[in-house]
């Protein structure tokens, strides 16, 4: 009976730090609310690899497509919070959602503890060759003497480059028509091919289309130029600021994870951004290496959470 007491006691005095200390001891699932083969799996892939090494036990990608990654997210939110269940999602996924559903199965402030953004890519505003501007400002010009007549693409409707095709109306005063498609790829494929004039995509994704001549980029959507392409400018310095649109994944666990457990992860996460390695491969993509802080990525979510709903709710989105 004694031994059975002090046994309670030790493990009631530590839980967490005793839990963070030979965690992990079993394979640890991320799951990832979309198709194998997306933007995640770029930074997801080698990042788990990376993770498995440092802590010994399999890193398990899990995708569990479905409601714009709602339904991969609800698995993690209402997972044990032991830490080895977690979720790797796109910050517009996150930002964008609770604005867009609103009968949400979970809270993404409440029911999800951030870890890290890992990192993020800015996207850009892309013409058809076919359209005769060379500038941010001549678009704006030709949109205004053509209202209604210019398309842009999306990945569709409530999609990270819908709202930022929305923001670019409102803040420009222009009127363009959103043509949504299944994906990605079909939204570049028709900016490519002319069946749309604009397209507001991730600046890596358009990059050899612009190299070969089949896309013409106008300004880059972040605060400073890239150096993938360092002659873009950004839409501030194009005449146009407040047009930032980035996104990029970040790893979640369930909002009650001991914080030792989210130390941790969050420590091997940083040490795995920061091989030489792995940052060159992120930037030769286009990618920005983050592996800010748990508060950091919490109050980023937040605001960016607010700006894109005031953007949702301006231009009346509505989800399918």
């Amino acid at each position: 009976m004694a031994i059975a007491v002090a046994a309670l006691l030790a493990s009631a005095a530590c839980p967490p730090a005793c839990a963070a200390d030979d965690y992990p001891t079993k394979p640890v699932r991320v799951i990832v609310g979309y198709l194998p083969g997306g933007p995640i799996d770029v930074v997801l892939r080698p990042l788990a690899q990376k993770l498995a090494e440092s802590f010994g036990q399999p890193f398990v990608i899990e995708n569990r497509p479905g409601a714009n990654g709602n339904i991969g997210a609800d698995v993690v939110a209402k997972a044990p919070p032991d830490g080895y269940t977690l979720l790797m999602a796109t910050l517009a996924q996150l930002t964008n959602n609770p604005g867009l559903y609103p009968n949400m199965p979970f809270d993404t402030e409440k029911d999800l503890a951030p870890i890290s953004l890992a990192a993020m890519s800015p996207g850009a505003v892309v013409v058809h060759p076919s359209v005769p501007v060379t500038s941010l400002k001549e678009l704006i010009a030709l949109a205004k003497a053509r209202p209604g007549k210019l398309n842009f693409s999306s990945t569709g409707n409530g999609s990270a480059n819908h709202l930022a095709g929305e923001l670019f109306k409102t803040l420009a005063n222009i009127n363009m028509l959103h043509i949504p498609y299944k994906g990605g790829g079909p939204a570049l494929n028709a900016a490519v091919g002319g069946e749309v004039e604009v397209i507001i995509i991730s600046l890596p994704l358009s990059l050899p289309f612009m190299k070969a001549g089949g896309l013409r980029a106008l300004a880059l959507c972040s605060p400073k130029r890239s150096t993938l392409w360092p002659q873009l400018p950004t839409t501030a310095e194009a005449g146009l600021p407040g047009l930032e649109s980035s996104s990029g994944p970040g790893m979640l666990a369930p909002s009650a994870t001991p914080k030792a457990i989210i130390a941790r992860l969050h420590a091997e996460i940083v040490k795995a951004l920061a091989a030489p390695k792995l940052r060159d491969q992120f930037t030769a993509q286009g990618l920005d290496v983050i592996g800010n802080t748990p508060d950091e990525f919490a109050a980023y979510v937040r605001s960016e959470t607010a700006r894109w709903s005031k953007v949702i709710k301006a231009s009346n989105i509505k989800v399918d």
